[in-house]
């Protein structure tokens, strides 16, 4: 079993994102780390073509006793099934820690294991309070308020204080110890993968509270190294910032873009001209009106800051 390694849950129609995240984790990689990428058994085949000898490609009929075909809290069985596939992923013993990858990840910038781990045996603990998404309203709106109650269940449920919390999004490395432990909880009071799904439907958290609770392993904590993408007017701010990916780069070790917003414009990237990207939809003129109808609503508010 090896200490460290890379699992990337994925399926056909993400095979391009598959591609690129292997073509990004075989250019920065700095040593020898193990791979697994996980695809239903139909897709094998198709992504052993782009995986090659960078990693092994796994069915997950391996897991087919965990799995479910309904929907759980609104998300449908795929979604609800690749989180319980990586918490479930600890239990066939092929890697010791584990860095759960999205397809949507690049890494743009040279990593090693120990960017994701303390010592040989002990992962960082990536979390964070989210403070930037809770006062963002957009994101508050449609996602941040169901999630917080989501996540304010669990750790009730767990027996934990309901504020303040921590935890992540994504792209965060799973200890098989911590995994065990709760596996062994789970036996005790005969629940399933999925009705832990069905307590709360996010996987890291399930992880992170749960290590934050029984403190299996030593909980050594950082920021996430990933960035987050999670809306189109996210990945705009940056735009318009002029943040490159050598900029971002200095912060994270990689950039995950979320395809919800994107995909009828194929793979995007985090560079992608977004003022060529709105026009498409919008037209030039109808931004610029917006700009203009925007900045007249707050104009007493841009004043104060800037001191005109």
């Amino acid at each position: 079993m090896h200490n460290f390694g890379v699992m990337l849950k994925s399926y056909l129609p993400d095979i391009d994102y598959t591609k690129r995240f292997v073509e990004s984790f075989k250019k920065y990689a700095t040593e020898p780390i193990p791979l697994y990428v996980v695809v239903p058994d139909s897709d094998v085949k198709a992504f052993e073509e782009i995986v090659g000898e960078t990693g092994e490609v796994l069915p997950e009929s391996l897991w087919s006793d965990h799995l479910v075909d309904y929907r759980i809290h609104g998300n449908a069985p795929g979604y609800i099934n690749q989180e319980i596939i990586k918490l479930a992923f600890a239990d066939k013993g092929l890697l010791a820690n584990y860095l759960c990858a999205d397809s949507e990840a690049v890494f743009i910038r040279p990593f090693s294991s120990r960017d994701f781990m303390v010592d040989a045996n002990t992962p960082y603990t990536f979390v964070t309070e989210d403070h930037e998404l809770q006062v963002d309203p957009i994101y508050y709106t449609r996602f941040g308020k169901s999630r917080e109650l989501s996540l304010i269940a669990l750790r009730e449920y767990l027996d934990l204080p309901v504020t303040p919390f921590e935890t992540c999004h994504n792209m965060a490395v799973f200890s098989q110890n911590v995994l065990t432990s709760l596996r062994e909880y789970m036996k005790a009071q005969d629940l399933t993968y999925a009705d832990l799904m069905e307590i709360c439907p996010y996987e890291f958290s399930w992880y992170n509270f749960w290590l934050e609770k029984h403190r299996t392993i030593p909980r050594v904590t950082r920021e996430p190294i990933f960035e987050m993408i999670h809306m189109s007017h996210q990945h705009l701010s940056y735009a318009l910032k002029g943040i490159g990916l050598q900029d971002l780069a200095r912060g994270y070790a990689g950039v995950v873009v979320n395809s919800g917003h994107s995909r009828d414009q194929g793979v995007l990237d985090f560079e992608t001209d977004f003022a060529d990207t709105l026009a498409q939809n919008l037209g030039y003129g109808q931004i610029a009106v917006a700009i203009v109808e925007k900045a007249l609503q707050r104009a007493p508010r841009v004043r104060k800051i800037l001191k005109v």
